[in-house]
């Protein structure tokens, strides 16, 4: 364990600032090191646009598996054209290391605004954001992509219109993979629902009990607490995103 992290602090150190890559982009800041790639902010020095740069760690780079992960991250991508995703820009590779870049999304995260910023949510602003990011992944699964990462750092906000980014763990499937499909298609659903008691919680005075749960501490209309009950399992699940749309309708009618 110790001789893995310390490969990682001596070969995936990330890229300084100002560096170039492939005599266009401009390094100006590293965003994030997840456990498989860096991301970075950067700039297109022919036309002055910022864009966000991924790349795969050095040690990753160095074994087939991940190597052929990368590309079917960037596959995929290429596949997805949805004016809430960020849209692939380019690729390349130099001396064996493989980037590519895709569009900025300016905002702040859901993350951010909740826990750092302190922001309240009230329910109808809470399930009108959820309708976005339903509107999103009824797209991605009727492409059979599944995101199976959506968490509130990958939500970014911008005057109200909601964007989702981070597609490192996203799969796409083929209408044979029924099982996986079942699977991943749950994961989604119950992330869906994570998200809007996350936001919920935002307006929540109470003093948390020890053993307390959301059904106790939230008081919320019977529609919403249904679309949440089936979205987290406690219910029997939604099997497809008309019927959460069906739900969700029903709960945002139920606070106006």
């Amino acid at each position: 364990m110790a001789l893995k992290l310390l490969k990682k602090l001596l070969f995936d150190r990330p890229l300084k600032n100002g560096v170039i890559l492939n005599h266009q982009y401009k390094i100006e800041e590293c965003l994030g090191m997840g456990g498989y790639g860096l991301v970075y902010l950067c700039t297109d020095i022919l036309t002055q646009t910022p864009y966000v740069l991924k790349q795969l760690r050095s040690t990753k780079a160095k074994k087939e598996k991940e190597k052929v992960r990368f590309q079917q991250e960037i596959k995929l991508l290429k596949s997805i054209h949805h004016p809430q995703i960020p849209g692939f820009i380019d690729e390349f590779i130099i001396d064996g290391q493989a980037y590519y870049v895709m569009q900025f999304i300016e905002g702040e995260n859901i993350e951010e605004l909740l826990f750092f910023q302190k922001q309240p949510f009230t329910e109808l602003m809470a399930l009108r954001l959820i309708s976005q990011l339903l509107e999103i992944i009824e797209y991605l699964h009727d492409h059979l992509i599944f995101h199976s990462d959506i968490r509130t750092p990958n939500i970014i906000i911008n005057n109200g219109r909601l964007c989702l980014i981070d597609f490192g763990l996203a799969k796409q499937l083929t209408s044979e993979e029924t099982e996986e499909i079942k699977v991943r298609k749950q994961d989604d659903f119950f992330d869906l629902g994570e998200t809007l008691l996350f936001l919920l919680y935002s307006q929540y005075k109470g003093k948390k009990k020890k053993n307390g749960t959301w059904l106790e501490e939230l008081t919320l209309t019977k529609e919403v607490t249904l679309l949440l009950k089936k979205l987290l399992g406690i219910d029997e699940e939604y099997q497809h995103t008309a019927s959460i749309r069906e739900d969700l309708n029903r709960a945002i009618q139920s606070v106006t």
